[in-house]
């Protein structure tokens, strides 16, 4: 296992809901501050820290003025992850929670297994420029976060039984599985002088009423579609995913879904060619009860729930703090 950043495995992989971002910083340098939160400063080089391995990563997708872009957002969205990560953490330290022994060597455990092995982890430690004295300081701070979460949204959060059984109840159609086939197709695809002029290629069509017969007089489809159909599912024998109403054009979808399993459609012509079809399989649409969604739910309106919750009690911490950006 390749080892990773242990700058991404502690900011941008604990992200915030499931354990927590962590706050970091590595001591106060003379360096150029970019945001001040009460008394406690922020500079560029903490900012840069976290920022180069997502540079490493957009480098390769972005370039220009568009990378240019990009990273300018992400750095913004990056600073302001990092003063509610501050905040958070001076109100943790105002409230003197404390972090065990035990906790502490659980995380850094916890932390060690996602680089294979010990000298994995060290190798990256020592890669990043921490100390395993500092490493441990900032999990100590992230527990410390994650604790002062924990008292003051998640324990603030309840959802009742009443509000996912009415959520099920308003929103069935999220739990309903559409009707779906599979379908084995043939397709011919028009000469290049009937596609431009919108004619009929009468060669095509001889070939394709010739194939639709060879089919329906016992023929193996399957063969017939990989020697002879000049469409991408010609490698698969001809066979289709499963397919949902809508997802083909209007024309073959209003056909194909009045099939009865095995029976074979009529001729249809589109803009490309020619094309007949046979259903494969029929799965009908299905409802998931209640009792399988319950939990789904339950899920959905806790993270809304978190989300609403945190946004609140930040906004409450910014109100009440100083604030400066450089």
């Amino acid at each position: 296992m390749k080892p990773k950043s242990i700058a991404a495995l502690t900011l941008l992989g604990l992200f915030l809901f499931s354990t927590s971002r962590l706050y970091a910083v590595e001591g106060q340098l003379l360096d150029r501050v970019v945001a001040i939160v009460n008394d406690d400063a922020i500079t560029q080089t903490e900012v840069d820290i976290y920022l180069h391995p997502i540079y490493e990563q957009m480098k390769n997708e972005f370039h220009g003025n568009e990378l240019a872009d990009k990273l300018e957002e992400t750095r913004k969205k990056l600073l302001n992850q990092m003063i509610e990560d501050r905040l958070v953490f001076q109100k943790a330290k105002e409230m003197k929670l404390e972090v065990g022994e035990g906790d502490l060597k659980s995380e850094l455990d916890s932390l060690k297994k996602k680089f294979g092995n010990e000298t994995n982890f060290e190798d990256s430690v020592t890669k990043e420029g921490f100390s395993l004295s500092s490493l441990k300081e900032r999990l100590s701070r992230q527990l410390m976060v994650r604790r002062l979460q924990d008292m003051e949204v998640r324990s603030k959060v309840i959802v009742s039984p009443l509000e996912i059984e009415n959520y099920y109840k308003g929103h069935i159609s999220e739990f309903v599985t559409k009707p779906s086939i599979k379908v084995r197709s043939m397709t011919i695809k028009k000469g290049e002088q009937a596609r431009e002029k919108g004619l009929t290629d009468e060669a095509a069509t001889k070939k394709m009423e010739s194939l639709r017969n060879r089919v329906i007089s016992g023929e193996d489809f399957a063969t017939l579609a990989t020697v002879n159909s000049e469409d991408y599912q010609a490698a698969q024998n001809g066979m289709s995913d499963w397919i949902e109403p809508g997802s083909l054009i209007s024309v073959i979808d209003l056909v194909i879904f009045k099939l009865k399993v095995s029976e074979v459609s009529s001729i249809i012509e589109t803009p490309m060619g020619y094309h007949f079809f046979r259903v494969e399989e029929k799965r009908d649409a299905k409802e998931r009860k209640f009792e399988q969604a319950r939990d789904e739910i339950f899920d959905k309106i806790y993270r809304e729930k978190i989300t609403k919750r945190f946004g609140e009690w930040m906004e409450q911490l910014k109100r009440e703090a100083y604030i400066s950006l450089r």
